[in-house]
């Protein structure tokens, strides 16, 4: 008759220990196709944001542009509208830029963010579309983007001191938005060469990307390890 087999022991666990190394294998790839999945499904509450916007131009703008007969004197409301129309154009590159600066602080700066953290700063970001529709109606468009971008960018930058855990963190999301906002405003207001403002900003933004992670070792954090900078 055979001896009974000892009983297996499992490996003691250590309080504090790090994850098993496969667990935390691949996690740029998911991180990156998530933020990607996640501009993709916000493209659907801004498309609701569109077909406010055409109702609500139907309903305020059509019956004074049929009684004062052109749109060269149309009243605030209709270039409002345009604005906001235009704007949202640009933002699926918004939400990734925006999306791009907080993964860069994961990568550069060891931080860990969650799903929900992109999740909340991406809904920031949209409520600007909104707020941007709402303010068009009742003051001139400048004033109306001013506003809006203003109320969203505090929103994110408030956020974002909690999250980032630093006000030097989040004063680099702040001057982000503000620059982002600032170049969007003017890509906005020039039809002529909104593409070559917006073929220009992508260069710029790519160019700060590929500087910024030129020294990160990728392979290393694929294979689950710390990410030497």
């Amino acid at each position: 008759m055979n001896p009974a087999l000892p009983p297996i022991i499992s490996a003691p666990v250590i309080p504090g220990a790090s994850a098993p190394v496969s667990r935390r294998k691949n996690t740029v790839t998911v991180k990156l196709l998530f933020i990607a999945a996640l501009v993709l499904f916000l493209q659907l509450p801004l498309s609701l944001i569109n077909n406010l916007r055409q109702e609500r131009s139907h309903t305020n703008v059509a019956p004074v542009l049929a009684r004062v007969g052109s749109t060269d004197y149309a009243p605030v409301p209709v270039e409002g509208y345009r604005m906001v129309e235009r704007a949202l154009k640009y933002s699926a590159l918004v939400l990734t830029l925006v999306f791009a600066a907080f993964f860069l602080f994961e990568m550069l700066s060891g931080l860990r963010l969650h799903a929900v953290h992109y999740g909340l700063v991406g809904v920031s970001l949209g409520l600007f579309y909104l707020a941007l529709l709402a303010l068009g109606e009742v003051l001139p468009p400048g004033l109306a983007y001013i506003g809006a971008a203003s109320a969203s960018s505090l929103l994110i930058i408030a956020y974002s001191i909690s999250i980032l855990h630093s006000y030097a963190r989040a004063g680099t999301i702040a001057a982000l938005l503000a620059v982002e906002h600032r170049v969007l405003y003017v890509v906005l207001r020039m039809e002529n060469y909104a593409l070559l403002a917006g073929t220009a900003t992508l260069f710029v933004s790519l160019a700060v990307v590929m500087y910024c992670t030129r020294n990160v070792d990728w392979f290393a954090q694929e294979s689950g390890k710390e990410v030497q900078v």
